[in-house]
């Protein structure tokens, strides 16, 4: 399990990943959007996730469909976030999971 907090900055998500650019941690292609959902119009948001299932039900499960060398898409489970389908997240993954997991759930939005 893990906790990772993230910021907007000039109208950009990013998360704070450490040994890591401000480019190579820009949220893109859906992250932000659901980012902006999560954060609740304030400018950070932490996400306490895992790769198992150990907390019982997540609130929010993302699923991987592709993975190629630059990251993967994953898509969102969720009846929450009707309008989010897909987000895409970058092999900074690597640094929080080791791998970009088959699933990532989300257990709590802060």
């Amino acid at each position: 399990m893990k906790t990772i907090n993230f910021f907007k900055q000039n109208h950009k998500w990013y998360a704070d990943i450490p040994n890591h650019s401000l480019e190579d941690n820009e949220m893109v292609f859906g992250s932000d959007q659901l980012l902006d959902l999560f954060a609740n119009n304030k400018e950070s948001v932490s996400l306490t996730l895992s790769d198992d299932l150990e907390l019982g039900n997540p609130m929010i499960t993302l699923t991987r469909k592709d993975h190629d060398e630059d990251g993967a898409f994953y898509s969102v489970d969720s009846s929450i976030f009707l309008d989010i389908l897909e987000v895409w997240i970058c092999n900074v993954t690597h640094d929080v999971f080791g791998e970009h997991p088959e699933k990532i759930y989300i257990y709590k939005i802060e």
